[in-house]
């Protein structure tokens, strides 16, 4: 039924309810430290390949694509 667009869904129970989202000064986060990395790292499996900073992205295209070539 689904693939010729007749999908019957449940009733839902209860009331629908949406929430208000509210939004506050930056100041009111959590400052978060997050790793600033100068140069791609690409993990496959138990290998971290770490490219040189400012690497293009043909050069991280290819290197992503030699790693699943069959060997």
């Amino acid at each position: 039924m689904a693939r010729k667009g007749r999908l019957v869904l449940p009733a839902l129970e209860g009331a629908v309810e949406f929430a208000t989202l509210m939004l506050g000064p930056d100041e009111d986060a959590p400052a978060v430290a997050a790793p600033v990395l100068d140069r791609a790292e690409i993990v496959f499996g138990a290998v971290i390949i770490r490219l040189e900073a400012g690497a293009s992205a043909d050069r991280i295209s290819s290197v992503a694509h030699a790693l699943t070539a069959d060997a």
